[in-house]
């Protein structure tokens, strides 16, 4: 008996032929796609279907995948008010001192909350950031981590890697004392945590080192710094875990490539901004896939060139590199700005079609992730993550053009069901097995604790720039 048939959606596939089905059915079984064409002929096929949901008015699309964020970044959402050094600088504090594990369970409910919400079945989350701040100084941090991701139900991959040199570097750990931390404890941190959730029930682990340029370092360091990829890369690739870098730009590709051998086909790199002609044939050779972040603040300093990247064959994918400074984890709103973007700075209103920005979070983000031949379409066999999307709102009537009312009108608000896994986790925008006040206040007593503890209440005191041009 089928478990699962959505029917009576307009499908978008986005299968090799990018079917559009106006009237069509998904039929699911054992958390797998079992039939996706016309409805009646699925219908027909699947009659005892144990539970159904009808989709008539609501487009019927694979769950949305989000390639680049950070762990943390929930609970320190506006911090500085746009203050970048100040926001990196409580970045840097929070997370090496004043981040219990409780912080983290909370911080990544709270995020796979928001992301299951907006239709996100599957997100990167980098533990940590700033400037390459990892969480990884003791595994209770990656198990607040991801036991809190495993109990929102949604697909995480969880990224996780040593902060920058000098080590070691002083962390408080989740027993409150702090103490020196070096690169082989991270390291230790790292393997365990790639051992212990690496492809157990919806956690997969990458991991990371941090981004390095030849005019930003001692070459007298470059053997060391060599010596710790070498370990990191190999701590995930002799497990099977993929790779990843945060804020490429400018040369940096090439260089990690040549004196460091960090790329390859299992490898995918952030921002990738300013990127020398070195850069992209390194990514065409490498096979190395690429993560645009259109709402970043990397992508105000300098420009992603996406459109010529995938002219010339390299994967890239959309992140949202959320959830804060100031952004959301909302796909839609970085899918229509990524199309803006690029207009604006080819002053061509043909650039980035909305069927290509819809690739950029399902297939395309799926085989850049390397995990093309399991999510990001609907077709049989494929793990059921889907979702389906309102085509009745205000904002969306009349419903002509799905792919473009979808991509250009519908924000995360429009999502109504979410399944992961042959799973419902929300229907009709509700989420039954979680509570969202006990999410919300958890995250809430978090944030407080942490702002006292980091000693930063004042970077939350807000400044809105009334009457400013520029702040």
């Amino acid at each position: 008996m089928t478990d699962l048939l959505l029917r009576g959606g307009v499908v978008i596939t986005m299968d090799p032929a990018r079917r559009v089905l106006p009237d069509g059915a998904v039929a699911i079984k054992d958390g797998r796609i079992q039939a996706v064409g016309p409805r009646a002929e699925v219908e027909a096929a699947h009659p005892d279907a144990a539970q159904v949901i009808e989709a008539r008015g609501r487009a019927i699309l694979p769950g949305l995948i989000d390639g680049h964020a950070h762990a943390g970044h929930g609970l320190v959402k506006t911090l500085g008010n746009n203050d970048s050094a100040a926001w990196t600088e409580a970045c840097r504090v929070i997370y090496t001192l004043a981040s219990p594990p409780s912080f983290w369970r909370a911080e990544a409910k709270l995020a796979a909350f928001e992301r299951l919400r907006f239709g996100v079945t599957t997100g990167v989350s980098l533990l940590g950031g700033g400037d390459s701040i990892g969480r990884v100084d003791d595994i209770a941090f990656t198990d607040a981590h991801a036991q809190a991701t495993e109990a929102v139900g949604i697909r995480s991959i969880l990224v996780l890697g040593p902060t920058r040199p000098p080590f070691p570097r002083p962390y408080v750990g989740p027993d409150g004392v702090e103490r020196p931390v070096s690169f082989e404890q991270q390291l230790d941190v790292i393997t365990a945590g790639v051992e212990t959730w690496h492809d157990k029930g919806r956690v997969k682990v990458a991991t990371l080192m941090p981004v390095y340029r030849e005019a930003k370092h001692d070459p007298a360091k470059v053997k060391e710094i060599e010596r710790q990829g070498h370990l990191v890369r190999e701590a995930g690739r002799s497990r099977g875990a993929a790779f990843h870098q945060d804020g490429h730009r400018q040369g940096s590709i090439e260089m990690a490539d040549r004196m460091f051998g960090l790329l390859g086909p299992d490898a995918w790199l952030s921002h990738c901004t300013e990127l020398t002609e070195a850069d992209i044939e390194t990514l065409v050779r490498t096979g190395a896939s690429v993560v645009h972040n259109p709402s970043a603040i990397a992508a105000v300093r300098g420009y992603c060139p996406a459109p010529r990247m995938m002219e010339a064959g390299i994967t890239v994918m959309i992140g949202s590199d959320a959830t804060a400074p100031d952004r959301s984890g909302d796909m839609f709103r970085h899918m229509f700005q990524c199309i803006r973007l690029h207009q604006r700075h080819y002053r061509d209103e043909t650039v980035l079609p909305p069927g290509k920005a819809l690739e950029m979070v399902t297939i395309d983000a799926a085989r850049g992730l390397g995990l093309g031949h399991e999510i990001g379409s609907l077709e049989p066999g494929k793990l059921a993550d889907v979702i389906t999307v309102d085509l009745s709102a205000p904002h969306m009537v009349p419903a002509n053009m799905p792919v473009a009312r979808v991509v250009y009108f519908a924000n995360g608000h429009d999502v109504v069901d979410v399944v992961v896994g042959g799973d419902v986790l929300m229907r009709n925008r509700t989420c039954p097995q979680l509570d969202a006040t006990e999410i919300a206040t958890a995250a809430w007593r978090e944030t407080d604790a942490m702002l006292d503890r980091a000693k930063l209440r004042h970077l939350a005191v807000e400044d809105p720039g009334w009457g400013l041009v520029r702040r």
